[in-house]
C-alpha cells in the first residue's frame, strides 16, 4: 500500500480523502441543490452549485459527516451582488475539524482563518463590488475522515478580476 495514501493517525487506507484534498473529482456527481427560504442542503459525495449571487442570504447545511464523504461547494455565480452572507451549517452534533485553515481578507489583503475546537460553521460574505476574494468558479471542499468531522479547504480559488494588491474583500470565516 502507497504510504503518501495512509492517515498518519490512523494507519487507514483513505483513497477519498487525498483525492479529495487535492481537488479531484473523480467519482462525484453533480447538481445544483435548490435554494428555498434562503436555504438548501448539500448532497454528499456531489459538487453542489446552488445558487448564490451575495444578493440573499444562504443557509447551506452540510449532509451528516460519515468517513469517507466528500462534498464540494462550486459557486456558479458571481458573489458581487450584494453583501448578504454564505453559511455552511454542519448538520445535527458535527463539527469541523480543528486546525482547517481557508483564506479571507483583512486590511484589503489575503490572510487566513484557521478553525477552533467545536465550530461548525463557516461563513462567507462578500462586498457588493468586484474585487471579493471569492467568486464564480472558486470551490470549497468538505472531507469527512471520521464520522462527525469535516476537514474545509478551498479547492479552487477564483478571485474576482478586480482583485489587486492592496485591493481583495469578502471574509471567509469559521463560526460556533
Amino acid at each position: 500500500m502507497r504510504s503518501d495514501k495512509l492517515n498518519k493517525n490512523s494507519s487507514s487506507y483513505e483513497e477519498g480523502v487525498i483525492a479529495a484534498s487535492v481537488g479531484s473529482y473523480f467519482g462525484l456527481s453533480v447538481g445544483a441543490p435548490t435554494v428555498s427560504t434562503n436555504a438548501c442542503t448539500l448532497v454528499i459525495n456531489q459538487i453542489n452549485s446552488p445558487t448564490y449571487t451575495g444578493a440573499s442570504a444562504v443557509t447551506a447545511t452540510l449532509p451528516a459527516a460519515k468517513a469517507g464523504g466528500v462534498c464540494v461547494f462550486s459557486m456558479a455565480d458571481d458573489p458581487k451582488g450584494g453583501t448578504a452572507a454564505l453559511t455552511f451549517d454542519c448538520a445535527g452534533s458535527d463539527v469541523i475539524e480543528t486546525g482547517c485553515v481557508v483564506p479571507t481578507t483583512s486590511g484589503n489583503k489575503i490572510t487566513y482563518d484557521v478553525s477552533a475546537a467545536d465550530e461548525t460553521s463557516l461563513v462567507y460574505t462578500p462586498t457588493n463590488d468586484a474585487v471579493n476574494m471569492l467568486s464564480f468558479g472558486s470551490t470549497i471542499e468538505f472531507v469527512c475522515e471520521r464520522d462527525g468531522y469535516w476537514y474545509v479547504s478551498v479547492g479552487n480559488w477564483q478571485s474576482d478580476i478586480g482583485v489587486t494588491n492592496g485591493a481583495a474583500t469578502g471574509t471567509l470565516l469559521f463560526a460556533s
